[in-house]
């Protein structure tokens, strides 16, 4: 699963010269067989590309000799998605099995291309799914293809894990005054203890669930998406009270997650995701047109002022043509794009790159057919400011 946490570490990668491979994969079936010579021939065109750019053979083969490796790894092969993605930087490679059918296709230049991944982040598809049980919190990068477990570092593992807690010495062993004592004396820690009163048990569960509700609002504040949680009834009831998520919080299931298998999970997550990510777009569309319509400077269509106001930090919400390039680059003596003769071989994207600038400083990105785009324009963003 790729994430905006992978993407973020993309961007600050930023090789001088970086190969970006993509390829669709198998996962079961005789056709498994061909992935790993498809990312051969693949790795190939990219020693050939490297050695246009100038790099002799030699150094180019050494470039992508981590490749080497995913190739002649059977058990990797055996465990795919729908496609893969692989990062070269010269000394490593990065890679990400991902639901989507990918083209084959190479990429040579400065920094990464990511552009065939972005459906996977764009908000038409993107949220979380906090699972909680006494005895596992989990939390999901999720779209509406697939989703993967994350590893947060501020959440409590479970209801143990909760610092603060006192000890409850069950008392049910105890002799009352006018009555013999009954149970063993000898009687374990853990009996003694696995038998707490209603209130004990239920305070504990509210402080677990007070934490929970507390890393997970911190971590939504820093990217925000829209979250589904699963839980029983009682520890969905607490998390409604004590968080503050608001219209982040899109839907509960109240079900035992434990119950589910993880397609069953993504499944049931997405079926209560499905109208509000549809929602989303159409409501970013029509604010987009309000503000166009009212000459209002935060409605931009122009695609070199898209670019550098995502570079910015400045787009609260990207509606962007799918399957279109521009290309130009940064000039960064006069902050502009430009998108001359001169330029248009490095390759680089003006589209791809306001989607990788909005993203990275917390914007949505709504990927539309170029017949549904507002104006008819590529790139329409939504300023902040």
């Amino acid at each position: 699963m790729f994430t905006r946490s992978d993407l973020s570490a993309l961007m600050a990668a930023t090789p001088p010269l970086g190969v970006s491979i993509f390829l669709p994969t198998h996962i079961r079936g005789s056709e498994i067989r061909q992935d790993p010579i498809r990312l051969k021939n693949l790795a190939a065109e990219a020693i050939d590309k490297l050695v246009a750019t100038g790099m002799g053979e030699a150094d180019a083969e050494a470039f992508v000799e981590p490749t080497t490796a995913l190739v002649d790894d059977y058990a990797f092969w055996q465990h795919q998605h729908q496609g893969l993605a692989v990062f070269l930087d010269g000394d490593a490679a990065r890679w990400f099995k991902v639901p989507l059918d990918l083209d084959e296709h190479v990429s040579v230049g400065p920094g990464y291309h990511v552009k065939p991944l972005l459906p996977i982040l764009s908000a038409d598809g993107a949220f979380l799914v906090l699972t909680i049980t006494a005895d596992e919190v989990a939390l999901f990068d999720a779209s509406r293809f697939a989703m993967a477990k994350i590893e947060p570092t501020n959440f409590p593992a479970n209801v143990d894990d909760v610092p603060g807690q006192p000890d409850y010495e069950n008392l049910s062993h105890a002799s009352p005054a006018a009555r013999p004592q009954t149970g063993s004396i000898g009687a374990t820690t853990a009996q003694v203890y696995g038998d707490s009163p209603t209130e004990w048990n239920k305070a504990r569960l509210v402080d677990f669930v007070r934490r929970v509700a507390a890393a997970l609002d911190q971590h939504v504040a820093d990217t925000p998406v829209p979250v589904v949680l699963v839980a029983d009834a009682q520890t969905g009831g607490h998390f409604r009270k004590l968080t503050t998520l608001g219209p982040h919080l899109v839907g509960v299931i109240d079900r035992n997650p434990a119950s589910l298998d993880l397609t069953q999970l993504h499944a049931a997550a997405y079926a209560i995701m499905q109208p509000h990510l549809g929602q989303a777009r159409s409501d970013a569309v029509e604010r987009f047109g309000a503000l166009h319509g009212g000459n209002d400077a935060r409605a931009v269509t122009d695609v070199q002022a898209v670019a550098m106001a995502a570079s910015q930090g400045r787009i609260d919400t990207l509606l962007l043509a799918e399957d279109e390039t521009v290309l130009g680059r940064d000039d960064a003596t006069t902050d502009t794009r430009s998108t001359d003769d001169a330029c248009m071989a490095s390759g680089e994207d003006h589209l791809e790159a306001a989607a990788i600038g909005t993203l990275h400083h917390g914007g949505a990105v709504h990927l539309l057919a170029r017949e549904d785009m507002p104006e008819g324009t590529l790139a329409a963003a939504i300023l902040r400011y």
